[in-house]
This record gives structure tokens, C-alpha cells and sequence, in this order.
């Protein structure tokens, strides 16, 4: 058996990938790739979560072009291996920009997975000079990822915020310029539950 060749694909062309992987097609599967820059207003502006359904009607799928009309209407969003490509202040940025996005319905939902550490702050096992990364990553704790949601983007207890630590082996990393011999790494998993 002779594997197909592959190739990195990036925006649409991933979305393609899927359609091809899946055998589906945008008949079959009507939901469209929107790509954009989740830090432009204009494409997913933050605002304040939604504590009752929003005036605005659910927008038909096929004709988005930004994010902002699915504000309020969404009931799960998955974000993995996002929120630790930016430093703390874009991180909560982007939390308040999904968490207007969330249905106020009970039992809507975001969850995913990212870089995560025992204790909040920059991920140092790894350094500035990683041929992996050129600036210090930040990071989330459990506890830090847990305040951010219940308590900063959403009024306190009126989500549900599950979050905890996965030590991951990172044999990529070992003996990579920077790296701190022995260095643990852990992935944050968690999800965020409208009450």
C-alpha cells in the first residue's frame, strides 16, 4: 500500500483538507471556514457575554463573513493550541471575544486544550533563546485559568470552569538550546460551562 504524499495546508486549503478526509462536501456539510484576525473588531470585536438570548436573529451560516453575527449564538466553541501563542493580556483579550460569542443558554460551552504550568506565569523551562520559540510563552495555572473565566469574562458562578494539568513528554524539546535539563511540560485541559 502506497501512502498518500503530504503536504502542509493552511486557512481554506485546511478546511478542503477536512471536506476531503470526511467525504464531505460544503453541500453535505453547509458549515463555511471564515478566516480572520480574532484580534480586529471587525472580525470578532469583544463584548460583554449574553445572560439572555440576544435580540439579534441566529445568522444563516453560508453568509458569514466576520464572526460578530454569531454573538450570543454559539453552543461550543473548541479552542486548542491558541491561547498560549499570545501573552496574558491578548489571552484574556480573546477570552472576552469567545465568551460574546456564547449562547446564554445552560450547557453551552468552550473547551480546548493549550500550554499550561503549575503555576501562572512564563513558561522559563524553554528560554528565549529555544530554536522553538524566540519569547518566553505564558502560561496559565488551573487555578489562574479557573479566576480568569469565573469571576473576569463572565459574571462569578455563572459558569462552570473545569481545568487541570496533563504532564506531556516533550522528547522534541530534549536537548534543545535553552531548555532546562529535565524540564516537565504540561498541557492545560479545560472547559468553560454556562450554568
Amino acid at each position: 500500500m502506497t501512502l498518500p504524499k503530504l503536504r502542509v495546508v493552511r486557512g481554506a486549503e485546511f478546511w478542503e483538507a477536512g471536506h476531503h478526509l470526511f467525504k464531505t462536501i460544503p453541500e453535505t456539510f453547509p458549515v463555511p471556514f471564515v478566516p480572520g484576525d480574532a484580534f480586529n473588531p471587525a472580525h470578532l470585536d469583544p463584548v460583554p457575554p449574553f445572560y439572555a438570548p440576544p435580540d439579534t436573529p441566529r445568522p444563516q451560516l453560508s453568509t458569514l463573513t466576520s464572526l460578530n453575527p454569531l454573538r450570543g449564538h454559539v453552543s461550543v466553541i473548541h479552542a486548542s493550541a491558541f491561547f498560549h501563542l499570545f501573552d496574558e493580556e491578548p489571552q484574556l483579550y480573546l477570552a472576552r471575544a469567545l465568551g460574546g460569542l456564547l449562547s446564554p443558554e445552560p450547557g453551552s460551552m468552550i473547551l480546548g486544550v493549550h500550554g499550561g504550568r503549575q503555576e501562572k506565569g512564563f513558561r522559563d523551562e524553554v528560554g528565549t533563546h529555544s530554536t522553538h520559540r524566540k519569547t518566553p510563552m505564558f502560561c496559565h495555572s488551573p487555578e489562574s485559568w479557573t479566576e480568569l473565566w469565573d469571576g473576569q469574562v463572565f459574571k462569578k458562578g455563572t459558569v462552570k470552569v473545569e481545568a487541570y494539568l496533563h504532564e506531556t513528554p516533550r522528547k522534541d524539546l530534549e536537548g534543545a538550546p535553552g531548555v532546562v535539563p529535565g524540564a516537565k511540560f504540561y498541557v492545560l485541559v479545560w472547559s468553560v460551562t454556562r450554568l
